[in-house]
């Protein structure tokens, strides 16, 4: 009878550690997937700010070109007035 007892008791412990590691397999499948879906959110997120630097760069270019095109401009035009003011009154 004692024998019985110990084999149903360690037949009922073997079951719930088998129902626990089942418990925690599931847990941790739910921690990979939600571990996944952040690390595809942040992906994303890396993605998008990649592409507006990029865009940030081309434009910061554009910008510097004209500011050089203006300064250039910008010398021209005082050359030629004081040039013309010197020709004239010097």
């Amino acid at each position: 009878a004692q024998r019985e007892a110990d084999r149903r008791e360690q037949q009922a412990q073997r079951e719930a550690d088998r129902r626990e590691q089942q418990a925690q397999r599931e847990a941790d499948r739910r921690e990979m997937a939600e571990l996944r879906s952040t690390v595809t959110a942040l992906v994303q997120i890396v993605e998008v700010h990649q592409r507006n630097h990029e865009a940030s760069e081309r434009n910061f270019e554009r910008i510097w070109h004209e500011i050089r095109g203006i300064r250039t401009e910008t010398q021209r035009i005082i050359e030629h007035l004081f040039g013309t003011q010197q020709e004239n009154g010097g």
